[in-house]
């Protein structure tokens, strides 16, 4: 009996171990199983990869813009990313999903001068996100990344120029308003700037009046004994002359030889300019930028140097306008950027600011915005020892700004 007894036990043993190891089997197949489910429904979830760019992607970021912000070819996007000296690299994050690239974030990079020291500061711009690929959160994962992968690198700082659309991004993501950069227009053919059909017959009936005024604007400018020279690019020597003459301490671009023999290569727009001099020593420097966009003959005073008051600069800027204005009659507009060329100046020549009206109403604001990546010793929003936010800490002209 006791051998049977035994004999009952083991089996009942035996038995007792085979059904834990088949109850345990069976769980350890249940967890499995639930993992692989779960793996799988991130996938399906989340079908994007959120990743620096690479030299590959070239195309489909080019194939996007097509898309998305209009036509860009090789030769621009070489000049603007891969050629810049300001980086060994194309700054960009993108988003990829089957192999190709649904969404961007990249930046234009450039060197800031304040004063004595330099920093590398990165403007994002074209970000796009593919329209059958929008609302599924690639802004924010693009913006996100590019602040991690940057935060113990290069750059100092992000600062940009959002259009509306971008904006609330931009501020969502911790960029700060600098302030709303002012744009001067002298409106040369009214309709121009406006599109309802109203409003264009309206401003085509004015567009005598305005040249009407804009030639008596010019001829109560007082000629000086001046010589303006133009030329038909940018000369180096003269202009990085002219802009050490008197240094802002604000942020700017600093224009220095690569600064002349890069910036100004951008394959979308004409650049020309012009220096006046007095008894054969310059004194002053405008670049002219022009484009013809969707039938509209576009003028930008584009760069200006010396940036800062400076031994008749102003008699030189008058006799450089002079020159440029009668060059440019039959323009649509005639446009700039910023304070660098004195507000004053400019209203003597027929330019009016965009934070007023009629422009107000029919213009499109440009708003400044910026984002720490390094700081000076723990202190958020200083960089180079200025607060980056402070409007008084920044000289903007379009030469700042990478659409120009």
């Amino acid at each position: 009996m006791a051998t049977d007894h035994t004999q009952s036990n083991g089996g009942d043993a035996t038995a007792e171990r085979r059904a834990r190891t088949r109850d345990g089997d069976t769980h350890d197949a249940a967890e499995s199983g639930e993992r692989d489910r779960e793996q799988n429904a991130e996938t399906r979830a989340d079908p994007y990869e959120i990743r620096p760019y690479e030299p590959d992607d070239r195309e489909d970021f080019l194939e996007l813009y097509d898309l998305v912000l209009g036509e860009r070819d090789d030769g621009w996007f070489r000049w603007k990313y891969e050629e810049n000296p300001y980086t060994d690299h194309v700054p960009m994050t993108v988003a990829v999903t089957d192999d190709r690239v649904v969404g961007t974030k990249p930046c234009f990079a450039l060197e800031l001068r304040a004063g004595n020291q330099t920093v590398r500061g990165y403007q994002p711009a074209d970000v796009m996100v593919h329209p059958d690929h929008r609302r599924r959160g690639l802004y924010s994962r693009t913006t996100e990344l590019l602040k991690t992968h940057y935060r113990d690198r290069d750059p100092s700082l992000f600062f940009n120029f959002p259009n509306p659309a971008t904006l609330s991004g931009s501020l969502k993501h911790g960029w700060q308003v600098v302030e709303e950069v002012p744009t001067f227009y002298r409106v040369q053919r009214p309709d121009a700037l406006v599109d309802d059909g109203r409003l264009s017959r309206f401003a085509r009936m004015a567009r005598p009046l305005a040249r009407g005024y804009l030639r008596a604007r010019d001829l109560t400018i007082l000629s000086e004994a001046l010589t303006v020279d133009w030329y038909d690019d940018v000369p180096v020597e003269p202009f990085v002359e002219l802009y050490e003459r008197a240094v802002p301490s604000t942020f700017h671009a600093h224009r220095d030889e690569t600064f002349y023999q890069w910036r100004f290569r951008n394959p979308q727009w004409e650049y020309e300019s012009y220096v006046a001099r007095r008894h054969g020593d310059a004194i002053a420097g405008v670049v002219v930028g022009t484009r013809d966009r969707d039938g509209t003959d576009q003028v930008c005073l584009t760069d200006v140097v010396p940036l800062e008051s400076a031994p008749d600069r102003e008699a030189g800027l008058i006799a450089i306008l002079k020159r440029v204005l009668a060059d440019r009659r039959d323009a649509d507009l005639v446009a700039a950027s910023g304070r660098a060329i004195p507000p004053s100046l400019l209203r003597r020549f027929g330019f009016h600011a965009d934070d007023s009206l009629p422009l107000s109403a029919l213009t499109v604001p440009t708003t400044q915005v910026a984002y720490p990546i390094a700081d000076d010793g723990g202190h958020e929003w200083t960089v180079a020892g200025r607060a980056i936010t402070d409007p008084t800490n920044w000289t903007v002209t379009f030469a700042e700004q990478d659409t120009l």
